[in-house]
Formats: structure tokens, C-alpha cells, sequence
């Protein structure tokens, strides 16, 4: 029989012999604690006593009611229908569900919520992998908040699965969240709404709110140097908030709100069934004064809905009203050859964009543009600018694949072109150590635009990108417009086959060949 089936008095006697057990097996008595589930003091006191002096103690003679016993059952069939919820989601519903749920903390749930899966036999599955965070000097009110997108999965009343999309802010300041759920994933129009929804939310507005570099928000990265889209880019300047930008694949850049993605996730969505997106949305609210912004903060230890107090008169005023976009996205089957038809013409999609005949897309039509977003995952596909012909076919170079080989070409004929200056070098070389993701796209630009120049232009505009810091090829070209004239397209000075080395090899005396090596290798 467990341990947690028996009455009181009689698991506490198994609890003092399986101390005394573990003890001489050489654990130490924090070890014990977990295990059985038990506070350290109430482990060593039971080390200490012997059997006659335990059983004649009070506190094996007590019986103990648990203040949360009387849902014992509720609890139960919730664990044996979700095994992964945390005690602190237990604690939430429990909350949410019963108006007269006595005040207990969250140490007495963890404990009841512990007995309940020992009793039950109903194990918590365990984590693969754990990510290591460091911790990161605070902020002044009022200065930062962190916005991102999530998504998860699911089940409706009828148990079919479905998707739903979410956009998180959180002020880094007082950790005051703000959640909003959508259907659909987020439009450069949807995602405004809830930006708006989030200022409404607090009553104010950062001066700073760090972001992802996701395409919802961004136009074009111009080779590292990000565009928003004219939506958004009319938003923040209508708002007067700036627009930080992480590194992509950096989520540690914006660690406050990736937690808070995740505590959407787990705390609150994790085996709740969808209803509508109408309720989910106010039961998000509800959840965010009962709970997230309710509670003490894991971090902090503060209560954020106290702090923000103190933040709120550090925060922008915000002045305007949130109006819901009505333009829904429409759906689109994929071809074989991963494009889709629209108005007579088609557009290119990544490759393996098509698993079948009844592959579809989401598409949305924004500013003269096609936004295409995968049906499976939500995510933002690709975006097109709409021909105004018919019968066209418009591909985006991107769903082509860049190797090293054209890398590696782009180099040699940069370095052709300009007859091997060392300025070019330099400024190659320097553009791969700032921009590596970018360094390829750069090249293809360079190469196209540098055929319209003499060498002397190029060598000039190099010289004053590397003295102003400018490494991006649609600046340097259009300073070579500036300073020098346009001539008729020219082939490079000298025809070479090979590598870059090989190239140098036959360059002009003036150059050091291990000057080439040590920027290229």
C-alpha cells in the first residue's frame, strides 16, 4: 500500500521509518525532504527521536485535515487528463473555478498537488533539455518593455485541434504582462491592434520596446539594416515609441518576454479548451489580474500589478483608440511546382513548401503586397510585390539557395572591378566580420552596381565608407553616384579563373598576397 493512501498517523510512522531508511543508506537530509516530499526540519526532527518517543509524540497522535482536501477529486481528474500541469496552473484553475477557495500559498499547493500524484500513481513528464539563462542589470521605469509572438495548439470541445496565435508585451520595469489572442497569425494590422490594446491595457506606452526581427513587423533587413513595413513604420511614428531589434536566433536579447511566452503557454492555455477566441481573449485578461500580474513575480519576488504603481506615472500617455482591422486573410492552394495563382500570376514559394494535393497557404493583401503565410505553422512565408501584369511569373531569389562557390565568385569579381585596390579588400573584409549573415547579398548587390563606375569612383567611395563605418552595398553604390559619373557598362578589367587566391596570384605587384590571405581565409 502507498504511504499517501493510509490515514495520517499511520504515514507519518511510514515517513519515520523511511527517513531512518534513507538516512543510513547515506542521503543526505535535504535529499530526504525531496524525496518523501517533507520540510527539512520536520526531517530532522523525525532523525532524532526514537520509535517510542515518535509514537508517543503529539504530533504522531494529530490528525491533520488539509484546508485543500475537499478537492481532492477535482484535482485528481485534472492530473489524469493533462499529467504535465504545474502545481502553480492547479492553483490558477482552482482560483479561476471556486470564488471560495481559501488563501493558501503556493508552497501548501505544490505539497497537495505532490500527494495527489503519489496517491494516484500519476507521474509529470520530465523536460529534455533546460536552457541556461544569465541574469541581466535592470531598467528604469517607463524606458523598456519586450514584445514577441507565440502560437499553440489546442483542443476544442469536440476534441478537433486547433490554432491559436498570441501577441505577449511586458514591461521590464514592473514585469506587467499583457496577452492578446488572435485566430489567424498576425498581420502588420493585427499586429498594430494589439500593440494599441497593450497600451490601452497600461495607460501608457514605453519609450523603447525590444523586438524579434520578425517579418510581420520588418519590410526588408536591407542587408542588415532593417525596414519596417509601412503599416507599422506609420504606427511608430504616430506613437513616437522606438523600435529595438534583437539578433535573429538570439532569444536571450529579450529573455523577459520569452519567459512570458512561455507562461502563456503553460500556465494558461495548457489544457484549456477552446471556446472562442471572443472568450479566450477575456478569460486571458482575467487570468492576467488573477495570476500573472497578480502573483509574486519568480524573479523579482514582487507582485507586478504593485510595482506597476510606481511605474505607471513613468510611461508615456497614450491617447489613441484601438480599432480591429476587418480585412481577413483568404486561403490559397500550393502547386506542385510551390507557387500559388493569384490574379493570373503565379508566386514563388520556398522549396517544399508543397507536401500534396491539399497543401494550402494563408494570403493577405497589404500595400500592393501578397503576404503568404504557411496553414500549418502560421509563420510569415514570404512577401511579394503585386504585378500588375497577368501571365507572369514572379520568383524571389531567396527561394534559390546561395553557396560558398558564388560567394567566392562575388569576391573575385568585386576585386576585378576595382583592379585589386586594397581599400575594396579592407572593406570586404570588414563587412564579413560585421554582417556575416548578410555578407553574400551584399556581394550580389556590389557586383551588379559596380559595372556603372571607373575604378577611381570605386576606390573613393571606399575610402569614405571605411572612414564613415558604411558597410552596405546599396549605400556604397548609391555614394558612387554621389562623388563619381555613370559610364557605360564595363566588363572587368581582367578575365581570371579560380579561386580569390589564385586571382591574386595574378594582381598586380602592389598587392601582398598575404594581405589576401589573412582577410579571406
Amino acid at each position: 500500500m502507498n504511504a499517501y493512501e493510509l490515514e495520517s498517523p499511520e504515514r507519518k510512522l511510514v515517513m519515520w521509518y523511511k527517513c531512518k531508511e534513507k538516512f543510513e543508506k547515506g542521503l543526505s537530509k535535504a535529499q530526504i525532504a525531496r524525496e518523501l516530499g517533507l520540510d527539512v526540519k520536520t526531517v530532522r526532527r523525525y532523525l532524532r527521536m526514537s520509535y517510542d518517543e515518535f509514537k508517543s509524540s503529539g504530533s504522531y497522535k494529530r490528525m491533520y485535515i488539509k484546508v485543500l482536501d475537499p478537492y481532492e477529486g477535482m484535482v485528481s481528474s485534472w492530473l489524469e487528463e493533462h499529467p504535465d500541469l504545474s502545481a502553480s496552473q492547479i492553483h490558477d484553475w482552482l482560483r479561476e473555478r471556486y470564488a471560495d477557495l481559501p488563501e493558501v500559498n503556493s508552497k501548501t499547493v505544490f505539497n497537495f498537488v505532490k500527494c495527489i500524484r503519489a496517491k494516484y500513481n500519476i507521474d509529470k513528464p520530465q523536460a529534455t533539455s533546460r536552457r541556461q539563462y544569465m541574469k541581466v542589470e535592470e531598467t528604469p521605469f517607463g524606458e523598456y518593455a519586450q514584445a514577441d509572438f507565440g502560437e499553440m495548439w489546442m483542443k476544442t470541445a469536440d476534441k478537433r485541434d486547433l490554432k491559436v496565435y498570441f501577441f505577449v508585451m511586458v514591461l521590464c520595469g514592473s514585469r506587467k504582462k499583457y496577452v492578446y489572442f488572435s485566430r489567424s497569425p498576425f498581420t502588420a494590422e493585427m499586429a498594430v491592434y494589439a500593440h494599441e490594446k497593450a497600451f490601452e491595457y497600461y495607460g501608457g506606452k514605453p519609450r523603447k520596446i525590444i523586438y524579434d526581427q520578425d517579418a510581420v513587423l520588418i519590410h526588408d533587413e536591407n542587408l542588415g539594416d532593417c525596414v519596417l513595413t509601412k503599416t507599422f513604420n506609420a504606427f511608430v511614428n504616430q506613437e513616437h515609441f522606438e523600435c529595438v531589434f534583437c539578433r535573429k536566433s538570439d532569444p536571450e536579447s529579450k529573455g523577459k518576454v520569452e519567459n512570458a511566452v512561455k507562461y502563456v503557454k503553460y500556465n494558461f492555455l495548457r489544457g484549456r479548451t477552446f471556446e472562442s477566441v471572443e472568450q479566450l481573449n477575456e478569460d486571458g485578461v482575467r487570468w492576467l489580474s488573477r495570476t500573472a500580474n497578480g502573483l509574486p513575480h519568480n524573479g523579482t519576488h514582487l507582485v507586478p500589478d504593485e510595482v506597476f504603481k510606481e511605474e505607471n506615472g513613468h510611461l508615456i500617455p497614450y491617447y489613441g483608440r484601438p480599432m480591429m482591422p476587418e480585412r481577413p486573410m483568404k486561403e490559397y492552394t500550393v502547386q506542385k511546382s510551390n507557387l500559388i495563382n493569384y490574379r493570373g500570376n503565379g508566386y514563388s514559394l520556398p522549396s517544399g513548401t508543397y507536401k500534396g494535393p491539399r497543401t494550402t497557404v494563408w494570403v493577405n493583401v497589404n500595400d500592393g503586397r501578397l503576404e503568404i503565410y504557411s496553414k500549418e505553422t502560421g509563420k510569415l512565408i514570404h512577401i511579394h510585390e503585386i504585378s500588375s501584369e497577368k501571365g507572369q511569373y514572379i520568383s524571389a531569389p531567396c527561394h534559390r539557395r546561395s553557396t560558398s562557390a558564388s560567394c567566392k565568385a562575388h569576391e573575385k569579381t568585386v576585386m576585378e572591378y576595382c583592379s585589386y585596390d586594397e581599400l575594396a579588400m579592407l572593406w570586404m573584409a570588414n563587412l564579413k566580420r560585421n554582417k556575416p549573415r548578410y555578407y553574400t547579398q551584399n556581394l550580389s548587390v556590389l557586383v551588379k552596381g559596380m559595372r556603372h563606375f571607373a575604378p577611381s569612383t570605386l576606390h573613393n567611395a571606399f575610402e569614405k565608407c571605411i572612414d564613415r563605418g558604411m558597410y552596405n552595398a546599396k549605400d556604397y553604390l548609391t555614394l558612387c553616384d554621389r562623388i563619381g559619373k555613370r559610364i557605360p557598362v564595363r566588363e572587368p578589367s581582367t578575365t581570371l579563373h579560380g579561386s580569390l587566391s589564385e586571382a591574386i596570384k595574378q594582381s598586380p605587384d602592389k598587392t601582398d598576397i598575404n594581405q589576401y590571405n589573412q582577410y579571406f581565409s
